[in-house]
């Protein structure tokens, strides 16, 4: 069974950051290619953050640190019509002195021209565990 779009764009992308964040690949315009124009990200602590924001602050987190890794788990589908997917996943930030966890809610919308065919329209995180040292 092949691994479905939404779910393989959740998993580059988040590979992409990892590598970002360590410093090992300095390009982010895969981030500005599949976020749309009205993207709204939603952190864990409830602050919203345009698309604007969104990719200054990764630019920000370019090798930020040594020991990231991050993996998607538990990788749900909640909704899909037409266009529009919705899906559920586990993020995880192992770190060399703690793992956080957040449960992220996403929702794409389909694009010719991203690279797995979906936008990011909307990202909401909440903290499930924060993993303080």
């Amino acid at each position: 069974m092949s691994t479905p779009n939404w779910q393989r764009e959740v998993i580059e992308l988040h590979e992409m950051f990892e590598a970002y964040f360590l410093g090992e690949h300095q390009d982010h315009s895969r981030v500005e290619a599949v976020l749309a124009d009205d993207f709204t990200f939603v952190g864990p602590d409830a602050n919203p953050t345009d698309r604007a924001g969104t990719i200054a602050a990764i630019v920000a987190g370019y090798n930020h640190t040594t020991s990231l890794q991050i993996r998607t788990l538990d990788h749900t589908l909640i909704f899909e019509a037409g266009d529009v997917v919705v899906a559920q996943y586990i993020e995880e930030h192992k770190l060399s002195d703690r793992t956080n966890r957040r449960l992220t809610t996403a929702i794409f919308t389909a694009s010719e021209t991203a690279p797995n065919g979906l936008m990011w329209r909307r990202v909401h995180e909440t903290w499930i565990d924060r993993g303080t040292p």
